[in-house]
């Protein structure tokens, strides 16, 4: 079962998320904020994280930025957020973040986009280990 890492401040938000991936069956996680979601990531690392850019503390730039260089190397991260410039859509996938997704979001859409996103994970992993 693969492991998915939501992390948003806004409990209803990170209640509807984890909804939507538990019943396609993924394990997930959810945190409300940068710190804990670092924390998290090294306890017990997942197959892909889902993020927010705006949060108090570490915001989601800086999440994306830490995850990457933490035990994810390898693992998708997702920003999902309302901020949908094109300045904040290029900072996101600068810092990190594999793919950007507006809020709100269809159902279908994040599913889509998990499960297309877990596949290069897992290629990336593969591709990783063929080269130690």
């Amino acid at each position: 079962m693969k492991h998915i890492l939501v992390v948003d401040d806004e409990a209803p938000i990170r209640l509807l998320l984890e909804k939507i991936l538990q019943s396609a069956g993924y394990r997930v996680t959810s945190v409300a904020d940068g710190r804990a979601a670092i924390t998290a990531a090294r306890e017990n690392p997942p197959d892909l994280a889902i993020c927010d850019l705006s949060m108090p503390g570490i915001d989601g730039f800086s999440v994306c930025s830490m995850l990457k260089r933490s035990t994810m190397s390898n693992a998708p991260v997702l920003v999902l957020s309302g901020r949908v410039t094109e300045k904040d859509v290029q900072a996101a996938l600068k810092t990190g973040a594999d793919a950007f997704i507006p809020k709100p979001v269809e159902r279908e859409k994040l599913l889509a986009a998990v499960a297309e996103w877990l596949v290069v994970g897992e290629k990336r992993a593969a591709e990783g280990n063929a080269a130690s």
